[in-house]
């Protein structure tokens, strides 16, 4: 057949960005931004899945979000899972409705969202802000 899936692309595109950094808030935050990148070029990742597949995605992708996170500094009342599937759920929504130019803009926002729970509004934000400068100047 043709290769990997689309989701063991996604999620290889996602690890590989992490390991090029070395501090877990710029892994975390460069595993979103390969994540969404790769869903705004296989939009075709927002078809309907069969729960099952859906289910195991998040649970992968939570995962890695608690490898090497900080420990003890979690904020109570979130799970990984949550946070997971309500970025996949929102990348796939814009997608769906042909918003796909948005999501670009979006990734520090779902960076926050993703590092909120662990290091709190200020830290998050200047992650956020660092990683999308970045970005922005590389190019």
């Amino acid at each position: 057949m043709g290769g990997p899936s689309l989701v063991v692309r996604l999620e290889t595109a996602i690890l590989d960005a992490c390991t090029e950094q070395r501090e877990w808030p710029a892994r975390i935050a460069a595993g979103v931004y390969a994540g969404v990148d790769f869903a705004i070029a296989n939009p075709v990742l927002a078809e309907p899945a069969s729960l099952q597949r859906y289910e195991q995605l998040i649970g992968r992708l939570a995962g890695f979000i608690r490898v090497n996170a900080p420990a003890g500094s979690r904020w109570p009342g979130s799970t990984d899972e949550a946070i997971v599937a309500g970025i996949v759920g929102l990348v796939g929504d814009h997608i769906r409705i042909g918003r796909v130019e948005r999501l670009a803009e979006l990734r520090p926002d779902l960076v926050l969202i993703t590092l909120l729970p662990y290091l709190g509004f200020t830290e998050a934000q200047l992650w956020a802000n660092q990683v999308e400068s970045v970005r922005r100047r590389d190019g």
